[in-house]
């Protein structure tokens, strides 16, 4: 018997007869231990469990409604136009920012990868624009496990739509410009 307890999923369809279980509609769910650890089988108001196996615990369902998924808007603009302030950065996070934004866009098909190169500081990433045919260098840093944990919640708050509380990048966006 497994140590671990995993409740098995419902089915979709009487373990029985077969028949699918419409949406709202109850039945039976009954679990079973097994050598493999735990199993459920679920059966519709008509059909009996088997008789042979030992039932551990029993109980009255519906099938759910299907969740929906909400997706995200994915704004390519906002997210190229972040992409493209961080252009010029030089500090070694917002260089990894830079290196998953643009990881991001390509998947997107915002940006396109031309090529990899291996230059004196590191290995570099060429893209394109196929709207506007600019080019961006990008360079892909080394990045550990914390690092990119850091990076991908920053880069969900900014989908989000909190760029604002992206605290390592958005602080240090403003130019030497900007400051004169």
């Amino acid at each position: 018997m497994s140590s671990e307890w995993n409740m098995p999923r419902r089915a979709e369809q009487c373990g029985r007869c077969g028949r699918t279980f419409e949406i709202g509609e109850p039945f039976h769910a009954y679990l079973y231990e097994t050598d493999a650890g735990y199993a459920r089988h679920d059966f519709c108001e008509s059909c009996p469990p088997p008789a042979e196996l030992a039932v551990l615990g029993s109980w009255r369902t519906r099938r759910p409604e299907p969740t929906v998924r909400k997706l995200q808007p994915f704004d390519r603009e906002a997210i190229y136009g972040f992409f493209q302030r961080l252009e010029d950065a030089h500090e070694p996070g917002q260089v990894q920012f830079r290196f998953v934004l643009a990881l991001l866009l390509w998947r997107k098909k915002v940006l396109k990868l031309e090529q990899t190169r291996d230059e004196p500081g590191g290995e570099v990433w060429e893209f394109t624009m196929p709207r506007t045919g600019s080019v961006h260098r990008v360079e892909r840093p080394d990045l550990d496990e914390a690092q990119l944990e850091r990076l991908s919640t920053q880069l969900e708050q900014l989908m989000a739509g909190q760029a604002g509380d992206v605290g390592l990048v958005a602080p240090d966006l403003n130019t030497e410009a900007d400051h004169v």
